[in-house]
């Protein structure tokens, strides 16, 4: 599982403003994985699912608003495929 301090590491956040809407997002990614088949509880952890959920707070994190003005493109090498070996089902 990923931890705030993870978590905010990655999205360079160095105060503590942000720490309750930060573990939400934690809890939203980690969430989100479940329900499309991710076990996001293993232990140990596996890292890529770790990754994913960390590039998805960073995601949710600077992209709080449900309508941007700026577009949004996918990383190439995103979630998805860092995740797809660890699916319970297929899509």
């Amino acid at each position: 599982m990923v931890s705030l301090a993870q978590a905010k590491a990655h999205c360079r956040v160095d105060h503590d403003d942000d720490d309750v809407v930060i573990t939400a997002m934690i809890a939203a990614a980690s969430d989100h994985l479940t329900s499309i088949g991710v076990a996001t509880d293993a232990d140990p952890s596996h890292p890529a699912v770790d990754h994913a959920i960390m590039m998805l707070v960073a995601h949710f994190y600077e992209n709080r608003e449900a309508v941007e003005q700026v577009a949004t493109v996918a990383v190439a090498l995103g979630v998805d495929r860092l995740v797809q070996p660890y699916r319970e089902i297929s899509l």
